[in-house]
């Protein structure tokens, strides 16, 4: 099996109302689930190869849920705000980072044989801020790091074998004026994805632009963005759908999908699955349970 997580900072599930979500066109996601409706926190899907579920992102603490203690969560099984008592957002502390450096996933699979990679593309230019101290790695950069995993460069995005953290590379070209840096489309970027994971048990992408639209309130931009997961996601189904590959494509916290909420949410967060095979799905309720399921059905796999 290859395994990918798809992971969507800040994307709940919501109303139908002051949704984004429900407001854009995703003929793709919209055919894997039998119907655009299904985005909605009451809909489920559970069967052999399809899965739609809620997942509570709150870990049990008091407060709104933040991108630190939820991605630690996500990518450990550990709970970090229970860990640390309260949400933390942005980046890892140390407290956070040392149960990273322990518990990873890729760490976790690494350590039993499995390939593992993390397909988001660095550059010199982010090498830099982190040695100056400017900015710190986040969650899945650790996450990866922790396992032995060489960061993707700008060598491997050319060739296919990386994709950038906004899709499409428009923000790459602004940073990196001098390199020629192709323009292509979140179905080419979604390919690009597909080819890559084939290589591996073990393949997490992560796209943020989700958590920054929701900040930032942007209607137009936030139905746009939305449009071009769906796109993302048809390229990555047009490469993978008749290999041997299973997917979950999930969040951290609620926020883009809820606009009468200026941040984060309390919303669930979807477990959207699928797998070229039928499988016995594990039984996925909160955060915590992610890791601990990928890891059982990577390692084991039982097919029904």
């Amino acid at each position: 099996m290859h395994f990918v997580m798809i992971f969507l900072d800040g994307f709940g599930l919501g109303g139908d109302r002051d949704n984004p979500i429900m407001a854009a066109h995703t003929p793709y996601i919209d055919e894997l689930l039998g119907g655009h409706y299904l985005w909605g926190q009451e809909r489920r899907i559970e069967s052999e190869q399809l899965i739609l579920i809620p997942l509570d992102a709150s870990l049990d603490v008091t407060g709104i849920p933040q991108s630190a203690t939820g991605q630690t969560t996500l990518w450990t099984g550990v709970n970090g705000a229970k860990a640390l008592g309260f949400h933390l957002n942005a980046y890892p502390n140390e407290k956070l980072a040392e149960i990273i450096k322990e518990k990873s996933i890729f760490k976790q699979l690494a350590d039993q044989g499995k390939k593992v990679t993390f397909a988001n593309t660095f550059t010199s230019h982010y090498d830099e801020m982190i040695a100056s101290g400017k900015r710190r790695h986040t969650a899945s950069t650790l996450s990866a790091l922790a396992g032995g995993v060489p960061l993707r460069r700008i060598e491997d995005l050319l060739q296919g074998k990386g994709v950038y953290q906004d899709m499409t590379n428009e923000i790459l070209r602004e940073l990196e004026q001098e390199a020629d840096i192709p323009l292509i489309t979140s179905y080419e970027a979604g390919k690009n994805l597909g080819r890559l994971a084939l290589d591996y048990d073990f393949t997490l992408y992560e796209f943020f632009q989700t958590d920054v639209r929701g900040h930032k309130q942007d209607w137009e931009k936030a139905v746009a963005l939305i449009e071009q997961i769906d796109g993302f996601i048809g390229g990555f189904m047009s490469v993978v759908r008749h290999e041997d590959v299973t997917w979950l494509l999930t969040s951290d916290h609620g926020n883009i999908e809820d606009f009468r909420v200026k941040g984060h949410t309390q919303n669930p967060v979807p477990a959207l699955g699928w797998s070229s095979k039928p499988l016995e799905w594990p039984q996925w309720e909160r955060l915590e349970d992610v890791t601990p399921g990928i890891v059982r059905m990577i390692l084991g796999t039982r097919e029904l």
